[in-house]
């Protein structure tokens, strides 16, 4: 899926079972078939997934998921 970032919040906190949870939620734009125009949604990168290298707000990226939804690869589109 192509998407154009357009958001990064890192995050760390505990939650209420004692886990600790670090990672980043990015913020995205991308066409979605169900929505006249753009959709916006957020995304979560676990710790050790990161942006690729120089990628800044307004690049397009393309996200690849696995079968549960959850981001397995990040490219920078060009």
């Amino acid at each position: 899926m192509k998407a154009k970032l357009i958001g990064i919040q890192p995050i760390h906190f505990t939650n209420n079972s004692g886990e600790e949870i670090n990672g980043t939620n990015i913020y995205c734009l991308f066409e979605d078939e169900n929505v006249n125009g753009f959709k916006a949604d957020k995304f979560f990168l676990k710790n050790g997934m990161t942006l690729p290298a120089g990628t800044q707000i307004n690049d397009l990226l393309d996200l690849s998921f696995n079968m549960k939804g959850k981001i397995e690869k990040i490219e920078k589109s060009k």
